[in-house]
């Protein structure tokens, strides 16, 4: 019965670990768009950006990233993991919402 306490004590333990910390992998750079500007604009496949707003990834590994397709880049965009066409700008696809750069 003991056993059975420990083994469901670390469970929950490890659930909320999980659940309460960021461990979301960081890209290199800085942000470009401010918080404000981020809460506000909706992004959209289509959207031609700005390139002040667009960090792109120089190591897409640690985001567990594949190769790049081609025609398009890695990037961070008001802090949403994307696909960019790095000639136009258009913005390809959101492959998740809530990442950031330091």
């Amino acid at each position: 019965m003991r056993k059975v306490m420990v083994i469901a004590t670390a469970a929950v333990a490890a659930t909320l670990i999980a659940l309460f910390s960021n461990d979301t992998p960081q890209a290199q750079g800085t942000i470009q768009a401010n918080a404000t500007r981020a809460e506000t604009r909706s992004l959209m496949p289509g959207d031609i950006l700005p390139a002040e707003t667009v960090d792109f990834i120089e190591r897409p590994g640690i985001y567990g990233l594949g190769s790049e397709l081609p025609g398009s880049r890695y990037a961070i965009v008001d802090g949403h993991l994307v696909r960019v066409n790095p000639n136009t700008m258009q913005l390809q696809s959101i492959l998740r919402r809530g990442s950031s750069v330091e």
